[in-house]
C-alpha cells in the first residue's frame, strides 16, 4: 500500500502530563483512564492507577481562581456629533464616552443623609432575630407576671420588625409571598398573646414557640439575602458591561446612541477597543475579538459570523446587523428579563416554591386534625398546625432551587454558553444521551489524503486525477482534501463531465474518455452494482486506523482506494468525559464505515456508535433514539446539521450565539466541543443539586410533621428539623460556590 506524506499534521498533539497516581508521563488525548475530580481532569496511564487513585486536596495543585470583576460605573453618552462617511478600510478608532457615574435613583430619592434601604432591612431582621432570642432567654430566667409581660412585648416587637422588613424591603421574584412566609410566625405570636391573656397554663411554652419561629424565619431570610448577593452582583456587572454606547448606521453616516435604543435589523459599526452593544451578525469587515464577556481567548470574526453583546473588538473594524437587543440579548435574557428569568421560571427553581405554597397549608390542616383527633386542647391544636406550616413554608425551601439555577446560568455564561430559555435548561437537565456529529465536532473536519492504493496497472497519479476531477465541483472537506493532495503532487484533475453529488455517498460522473466514473463509499458502489470484494482487505486495514475511504470505479471496474485521515479536535476526549461523569451516554453518529467509527470510538471511550448514516437519515436516527426512551441532545453546527439538530430534544449548536433566526436550546459563542458538553454537565449537576437540597429540607420537615401529628414529639420538632435540613443545604450551596470562585 502506497502512503503519502501528510500535508500537515491531522492528529491533535498535546504536552504529556504526569499520571495522577504514579507520575508516569501520559498523553492526555490517549490516556487509558480519565477522571474529573475537584474541577480538574486527572489522567492515568493504566486502569490499575485509576483504581488506586485517592484524591488528596493538600497535594493536588488546583488552578488559581479567576477573580470576578466588580461592576463598573455606567458610562454617560456624549452628545451626538456628526460622523464621517463609513469606510471599512479606514484606520480604526475608539468611541468617546464619558465615564462619570450618575447617582442611583434610590440614593437620589432618599435625600442626603438617608440610611440605605439595605441597612434598614438588615436592622429590622436583626431586631426580629435578637428579640426572639431575648424572649427565649427570659423564659429560662423564671416565671412571673412581669417577665411574662416583657416576653409578650418583645415577641410582638419582633413580629412587627419582621413584618416591617417585608413592607419596606425590596422583594425578589424568587421569594415566597410574604403572606405565606409570615403567616406562621405572626399567627403563632397572636396565639401566644391570646393564651397569655386567657391565662392558659402552657402560655409560656406558646411564647417560646412563637419566639423560635420568629428566629427561624428572620435567620433564614437574613442568610439567604447574604447568599444571593454574589449572584446579584454578577447580574449587576452584566448589566453594567452591556450598557455601552453604540453607533447606528444612517445612510453613509453614523449616529451615536445607547445599546438599549438599538432595534433588530438596524446596522451598527464597531471599532477596535469598543464593546459590541447587541447580538448581531457581521456584514462587512474583519476583526480580532474577545468573543464574550471575559472570554479567556481571542478569535477572528468576519462577514456572515455572529457576535454576542459584550464581545470586545481588539483589532479591526466590523459592520453588523442587530439580531437581538435590549433584554432579548443572550447575556440578559435569562438573567434580567422578569418574564424569562431562569431562576424564576425554570421548573427546577419553582419546585421548592410550589411545595412551600401548596404543601404547607395541607400539612397544617393534617397536623391540626390529627391533634384534634387525639383530644388536645385548642392551644396544642393551633401550635401543631402552625409548626407544620412553618416547617414547609420556609424561605430556604423556596429559594434553594432558584439559587442553584441562577448559579448554573451564570457559570454557563462565563464559558460562552447560552441557554435559550428556562424550559431549555430544564430539558437539558434530563438529557440521557448526547449525540455528536463526528465531522466538525469530535473531528477537525479537515481531512488529509494519507493513502492511495491503485489496483491493477493504474498509477497513483491517474487514480488521484480521476477523484480530483469528480470532486472538483463539491464544497466539502473531502473534496478540499483531494484537491490539496492533487496540487501537492502536481496532478491535473481529469476533465470529467456531468458530476452528480449524492449526499453522504459520493459522486457519479463521466470521465474525459467517456466512461462512467463512480467515486464514493461502499454503499454507492453497491447501488451502482460494482463489486468491492477485491478491496475488502485494503478497506479493513484503512478503517482499522480510523481512516475514511473513497472507492474509485471506472466503467464498472474498481480502480483503487483513497484513505483520508481526520484529526481529533482538541478537547474531544474532555467533552466525552464531561458526559460520562454525569451519566449521559455519548453517541457517535457518522457516515463513515463501522470500523472507522469503532476506531474513533475506542480513542474517545465512546461505546455507542451509529455508523454509515447518511445526512438525510440522521434526523430519523435521532428520532429512533428518542422513541427508545432517551432524552437526546445533539451537538452539531448550523447550518450543516440543522436537520438533525431540529430532531433533537436539546439541540446544541456551536458558534451560534447571537444568530437572529436559530432557536436552538443551547447556543455557544465558541466552537469548543468541550463547552457544548459542559452545558449538559452544568444542567445535570444543577438538577441533582436541587433535588438533594430539596430532600435535605423536605424529608426532615415531613418526618417532623408526622411525629407531631401522632403525638411523638412537640410542635417545635417539625420547624426545627426543617430549619436544620435547610441550613445544611444552604451550607452545602455556599461551599460549592466558594469552590467554584
Amino acid at each position: 500500500m502506497a502512503e503519502l506524506e501528510p500535508l500537515r499534521s491531522t492528529q491533535a498533539h498535546s504536552r504529556p502530563v504526569a499520571c495522577a497516581t504514579c507520575g508516569h508521563p501520559t498523553d492526555p488525548l490517549r490516556a487509558v483512564q480519565v477522571a474529573y475530580v475537584a474541577e480538574r481532569f486527572r489522567y492515568f496511564c493504566t486502569a490499575e492507577c485509576r483504581a488506586r487513585y485517592q484524591h488528596q486536596p493538600g497535594l493536588t495543585p488546583l488552578p488559581l481562581p479567576r477573580r470576578r470583576r466588580q461592576p463598573t460605573p455606567l458610562p454617560q453618552l456624549a452628545a451626538p456629533t456628526p460622523s464621517p462617511p463609513l469606510d471599512l478600510a479606514a484606520p480604526t478608532r475608539s468611541l468617546d464616552a464619558a465615564t462619570e457615574l450618575a447617582p442611583s435613583a434610590e440614593a437620589t430619592s432618599a435625600g442626603p443623609g438617608a440610611v440605605p434601604a439595605g441597612d434598614v432591612t438588615a436592622l429590622l431582621l436583626s431586631l426580629a432575630l435578637l428579640g426572639g432570642a431575648l424572649s427565649l432567654a427570659l423564659g429560662l430566667v423564671g416565671a412571673g407576671d412581669a417577665l411574662a409581660l416583657a416576653r409578650v412585648v418583645i415577641v410582638i416587637v419582633s413580629a412587627g420588625a419582621l413584618i416591617a422588613e417585608y413592607v419596606m424591603g425590596r422583594r425578589e421574584a424568587i421569594e415566597l409571598h410574604p403572606v405565606a412566609l409570615l403567616f406562621g410566625p405572626t399567627a403563632s405570636t397572636l396565639v401566644a398573646v391570646l393564651a397569655q391573656l386567657r391565662g392558659h397554663p402552657n402560655a409560656s411554652g406558646a411564647l417560646g414557640f412563637a419566639a423560635t419561629l420568629l428566629m427561624i424565619t428572620a435567620g433564614a431570610v437574613w442568610l439567604l439575602a447574604r447568599l444571593r448577593r454574589p449572584l446579584e452582583l454578577e447580574r449587576e456587572h452584566l448589566s453594567a458591561e452591556l450598557d455601552v454606547p453604540a453607533r447606528r448606521v444612517l445612510g453613509e453616516d453614523t449616529e451615536a446612541t445607547s445599546a438599549v435604543e438599538l432595534r433588530s435589523g438596524e446596522e451598527i459599526v464597531i471599532d477596535a477597543g469598543e464593546t459590541v452593544p447587541a447580538d448581531c451578525t457581521t456584514t462587512a469587515g474583519s476583526a480580532t475579538v474577545v468573543p464574550w464577556l471575559e472570554a479567556p481567548s481571542l478569535s477572528q470574526r468576519s462577514e456572515g459570523e455572529a457576535l454576542v453583546a459584550g464581545a470586545r473588538i481588539t483589532e479591526g473594524r466590523l459592520r453588523a446587523v442587530v439580531s437581538w437587543s435590549g433584554r432579548d440579548r443572550a447575556w440578559l435574557r435569562l438573567t434580567h428579563d422578569p418574564a424569562r428569568r431562569a431562576d424564576v421560571h425554570a421548573q427546577l427553581a419553582r419546585t421548592g416554591h410550589l411545595i412551600a405554597a401548596q404543601a404547607a397549608p395541607i400539612a397544617a390542616i393534617v397536623a391540626g386534625l390529627a391533634a384534634y383527633a387525639t383530644g388536645s386542647d385548642w392551644l396544642v391544636i393551633a401550635l401543631a398546625a402552625l409548626g407544620a406550616h412553618v416547617a414547609l413554608a420556609q424561605a430556604g425551601l423556596t429559594q434553594l432551587g432558584a439559587l442553584h439555577v441562577g448559579r448554573a446560568v451564570l457559570a454557563a455564561l462565563r464559558r460562552g454558553i447560552v441557554f435559550r430559555s428556562a424550559a431549555a435548561l430544564d430539558r437539558a437537565s434530563r438529557v440521557t444521551a448526547g449525540v455528536f456529529m463526528a465531522r466538525g465536532t469530535l473531528l477537525l473536519g479537515e481531512p488529509e489524503v494519507l493513502a492511495i492504493t491503485p489496483f491493477g496497472d493504474h498509477s497513483q497519479e491517474e487514480l488521484l486525477a480521476l477523484v480530483a476531477g469528480a470532486e472538483g465541483g463539491a464544497a466539502s472537506p473531502t473534496a478540499a482534501a483531494v484537491l490539496r493532495a492533487a496540487r501537492a503532487r502536481g496532478v491535473r484533475p481529469d476533465a470529467v463531465r456531468s458530476p452528480t453529488q449524492h449526499a453522504g455517498l459520493g459522486v457519479t460522473a463521466v470521465s474525459s474518455n467517456g466512461e462512467p466514473l463512480v467515486v464514493g463509499s461502499r454503499a454507492l458502489m453497491l447501488r451502482e452494482r460494482i463489486s468491492v470484494a477485491s478491496a475488502e482487505a485494503t478497506l479493513s486495514a484503512l478503517e482499522a486506523l480510523g481512516r475514511s475511504v473513497l472507492l474509485v470505479a471506472l466503467d464498472g471496474r474498481l480502480l483503487g482506494v483513497l484513505g483520508l485521515q481526520d484529526g481529533l479536535r482538541p478537547g474531544a476526549r474532555a467533552a466525552i468525559q464531561h458526559l460520562l461523569d454525569v451519566g449521559v451516554e455519548p453517541v457517535l453518529l457518522s457516515g463513515d464505515g463501522r470500523e472507522t467509527c469503532e476506531a474513533i470510538g475506542n480513542a474517545l471511550d465512546i461505546e455507542h456508535i451509529r455508523p454509515e448514516v447518511l445526512p438525510t437519515e440522521r434526523a430519523e436516527e435521532v428520532s429512533r433514539l428518542i422513541d427508545g426512551g432517551a432524552v437526546v441532545a445533539v451537538i452539531g453546527r448550523t447550518p450543516e446539521d440543522d436537520a438533525v439538530l431540529t430532531a433533537a430534544d436539546v439541540p446544541i449548536a456551536l458558534s451560534s450565539a447571537g444568530l437572529g433566526i436559530a432557536e436552538w436550546s443551547i447556543q455557544l459563542a465558541s466552537d469548543d466541543v468541550r463547552d457544548a458538553a459542559l452545558a449538559l454537565r452544568l444542567a445535570r449537576r444543577c438538577r441533582s443539586e436541587v433535588r438533594l437540597a430539596l430532600g435535605l429540607h423536605v424529608v426532615p420537615a415531613v418526618l417532623g410533621v408526622i411525629a407531631t401529628a401522632f403525638g411523638l414529639g412537640p410542635a417545635l420538632l417539625a420547624p426545627l428539623l426543617a430549619a436544620g435540613g435547610s441550613a445544611a443545604a444552604l451550607i452545602r450551596w455556599r461551599a460549592i460556590e466558594e469552590a467554584a470562585t
